[in-house]
């Protein structure tokens, strides 16, 4: 009799322990289904408040202006995203060069001097494509995420696996939080962040008279001039602001000059770049300023010099110099 009922015991008690695993599972699952709902819901929000972003096609400058800082918020969302995750690499993948593609052709049209509304509704649509590329990123990183964990909780032992679960609801939370925080913040840099336009390089040879010609022949060069326009912006308040140049030789190396103030720079991404120059310049931001500097006395090798501006954490212009 006794042995019976301990049977009847085991029984039981196994049935509960297999009751209680599977509850677990279910859990999971269900926090899952919600996270990725979640990120599904971000992303029809964004597209959604996009769609809905008040543009006057009649007023082309205002047009203009609200498509920049959408274009700014998109790159810094997807900056901030792809450096959470992955290490940085010196190739750039694939993807990648969509997405550069894509924000190039985006940036071409809203720095034209004259824009029509054909350019700004092109400019609008491309933006909408770009933010849904971005979108579908942030949901692979996601799934990928959430297949680790499962992986993770599988291997776990049945006490572990509840604590777990509080652990990792608490964290959803507070990213959910610490991630608002975070989009507040940038959206704020973001909008007081400048942007260039009219963006040219020169190489120039000075005659014996003074007198500057230009020229792309290495050999006759001795000074390259840096011009372009920073436009206005009502965000951004009318001080002396700091641009800081990054210069890449033929060789892919960093460019480093004569009396130039060289160090290293800090994006809003969170990685570290070494910069060639820093300028100042004194910013109006109702009528915007006219902006140019030289290197002079330099023996500039044939090939490309890419160079690249950054300002308050952020890459607001690149173009190239090729010598001959």
């Amino acid at each position: 009799m006794n042995e019976e009922y301990k049977e009847l015991e085991t029984k039981t008690h196994r049935r509960n322990e297999s009751f209680i695993k599977n509850l677990i599972i279910c859990v999971l699952a269900f926090l899952l289904v919600i996270t990725v709902g979640y990120i599904v819901f971000d992303r029809e929000t964004n597209s959604t408040k996009f769609s809905d972003m008040q543009i006057d096609i009649n007023n082309l400058e205002r047009s203009r202006e609200v498509l920049k800082q959408e274009l700014r918020i998109t790159r810094a969302q997807y900056e901030e995203s792809k450096n959470a995750q992955f290490a940085k690499d010196s190739s750039i993948s694939y993807r990648d060069r969509l997405i550069f593609e894509k924000q190039k052709a985006i940036q071409s049209i809203l720095n034209k001097e004259e824009i029509d509304k054909k350019q700004v509704l092109k400019a609008k649509n491309l933006i909408v494509s770009l933010q849904g590329d971005i979108a579908d990123y942030k949901l692979e990183i996601a799934k990928l995420r959430k297949e680790n964990q499962q992986l993770l909780y599988k291997n776990t032992e049945l006490t572990k696996e509840k604590e777990q679960i509080s652990v990792e609801k608490k964290t959803v939370t507070e990213n959910l939080e610490q991630e608002k925080i975070e989009h507040d913040r940038l959206l704020q840099t973001t909008n007081a962040t400048l942007s260039i336009s009219n963006y040219t390089i020169k190489g120039l040879k000075v005659k014996s008279s003074g007198r500057e010609v230009e020229t792309d022949r290495a050999k006759r060069i001795n000074k390259v001039r840096v011009t372009f326009d920073i436009d206005k912006n009502s965000n951004a308040t009318a001080e002396s602001k700091e641009l800081f140049v990054r210069v890449y030789k033929p060789d892919g190396k960093i460019g480093h000059f004569e009396g130039a103030e060289s160090g290293f720079l800090k994006l809003r991404s969170g990685s570290e770049i070494e910069y060639s120059d820093k300028v100042k310049v004194n910013y109006n931001n109702t009528d915007g300023s006219r902006v140019n500097f030289d290197w002079i006395d330099y023996d500039f090798p044939k090939g490309d010099y890419k160079i690249d501006i950054y300002q308050n954490g952020f890459k607001i212009g690149q173009n190239t110099l090729t010598l001959k």
